[in-house]
């Protein structure tokens, strides 16, 4: 029910004010410290100017590294690692995000699902807020309000697809299922009730309107990575059709303005072995900035402060000992040391990463060049252009090993071979293995070296949430509803 998902709203708007009486922002400060003075501010100031509306906009990316009380409900990274160590490549000590391996964290008073809800749906409350008022500004030109209203449904389309992954089974199982609402227009504390749960089809036929919107509308050039351009919307979109697997011609279409059409130079990265922490390698499409001081959120960016066991922070990430034999010695990610020496008596604590260096000053990916190589790869398959996926993929797999070769694999295998590239290429950042998993009804197992060695059948419940209670309590769309 939105009328509960507006508190911040209160917070966002005088916030815009205060940054509206100081200097704008520089090119990467999209961090705005929130005042203590709530007053509410009118949409005709917000939406002015340029300047005020795209305060707005910088306001809503400031939630992506929020803090919410919890380290492991913070902002969109928090959402991320969640589906990281779901998988059987990581293995989370008892520590923060111990329940999310576990698969125990899905109920609907718990925290990942109150969280998970809350956070996308204010945010797509945000992108109304600034559709709505662009809209009805007479100060902005038409060109700006067209870029503005790009950026709008860029946020609403990406976050309910971020809730539709995490709330409703894999997509083609049922596209008539109904589990979450839509909103496409603001909602206040005052609004009473809330919208039906509408069907899985409607859900991605608004996600794929509004981010081709935003693909059509919004500008190549931008701030800087913490903020969203025409490539940002067209990764996003590329993730959303490999779900729904409708259109993998679109898929690779997408993918390559999103890599800029040559994969040898788009996998370059400067990242490996560098402590994984600079949004300025080419190879970063969109990241969450962080200059270790007023901007940053301490020890709540993950995956660095899990994974780091060589600096003072949560050293709460091990990997599995099969994942880490995939690697090849001479593969720059295969960042995996025994540090603590206790194979024999603790099995699961043998191998840590060094992948991420851990600091305040460490930017956050969020989407990479190297996803959309392998997006490429994956929709060259389906096509039937297999030398072209074998050459896509050799692409990232060269620039990771001097020493690779180039695959002969064909039909399943190959396409479990580029899946498991994204799994060696993308560890620890976003879920690759549950994201793929789900989408493509496989299960994910672990050996018994794993902490919790839980196996997740295919098509299991434990890939989405449940309903959150509060939700089923004040929305009365949902009476009777059944929240498996």
């Amino acid at each position: 029910m939105m009328k509960n998902k507006n508190k911040k709203l209160r917070v966002l708007l005088p916030m815009v004010v205060m940054v509206l009486a100081s200097t704008m922002l520089s090119c990467e400060k999209d961090y705005i410290e929130e005042p203590s003075d709530t007053t509410g501010v009118t949409d005709e100031l917000i939406f002015s100017s340029r300047d005020n509306a795209q305060t707005f906009v910088n306001g809503i990316l400031s939630n992506y590294k929020g803090q919410y009380g919890n380290v492991d409900a913070g902002g969109l990274y928090a959402m991320y690692f969640a589906r990281a160590v779901k998988g059987n490549d990581i293995i989370q000590d008892f520590n923060w995000y111990t329940f999310d391996y576990g698969h125990e964290n899905r109920e609907p008073n718990f925290r990942r699902t109150n969280f998970t809800w809350d956070f996308n749906y204010e945010n797509i409350n945000f992108a109304n807020t600034l559709i709505f008022g662009v809209n009805n500004s007479d100060a902005l030109s038409e060109d700006e309000k067209r870029e503005f209203i790009a950026k709008g449904k860029f946020f609403r389309g990406f976050h309910l697809f971020e809730l539709a992954l995490e709330f409703a089974p894999n997509y083609n199982n049922d596209r008539s299922l109904e589990r979450i609402p839509i909103y496409t227009t603001p909602t206040s504390l005052e609004t009473v009730g809330g919208n039906p749960p509408a069907p899985m089809s409607e859900v991605y036929n608004q996600i794929i309107q509004d981010l081709e919107d935003a693909v059509t509308d919004l500008p190549d050039s931008r701030l800087g990575k913490s903020f969203i351009n025409k490539a940002v919307a067209q990764a996003v979109l590329a993730r959303v059709y490999s779900v729904t697997q409708d259109d993998w011609q679109r898929v690779s279409d997408l993918s390559r303005s999103a890599y800029g059409g040559n994969a040898n130079q788009a996998v370059q990265s400067i990242n490996w072995g560098a402590g994984f922490g600079d949004m300025q390698d080419q190879e970063w499409i969109w990241a969450m900035f962080q200059n270790g001081s007023d901007e940053t959120n301490f020890y709540w960016g993950h995956a660095a402060p899990m994974f780091d066991h060589l600096t003072l922070s949560y050293n709460a990430s091990y990997i599995d000992p099969d994942f880490a034999a995939e690697f090849t010695s001479t593969d720059v990610r295969n960042t995996f040391i025994d540090i603590y020496g206790v194979s024999a008596t603790t099995p699961w604590r043998e191998f840590v990463s060094t992948k991420y260096a851990f600091t305040f000053a460490s930017d956050i990916p969020i989407i990479r060049k190297s996803e959309m190589v392998l997006f490429d790869a994956e929709a060259q398959y389906h096509l039937g252009n297999i030398p072209e996926a074998r050459n896509l993929l050799f692409a990232l797999q060269s620039a990771r090993d001097p020493n690779a070769t180039m695959t002969t694999n064909s039909g399943q295998a190959l396409l479990n071979e580029i899946l498991l590239e994204r799994k060696k290429e993308f560890y620890g950042e976003f879920g690759p293995q549950w994201f793929d998993a789900k989408r493509y009804n496989l299960p994910m197992t672990r050996n018994d070296i794993h902490r919790i060695s839980i196996d997740v059948p295919a098509n299991s419940n434990l890939f989405f949430l449940k309903i959150p209670e509060d939700e089923m309590d004040l929305n009365q769309n949902y009476a009777g509803f059944n929240n498996i």
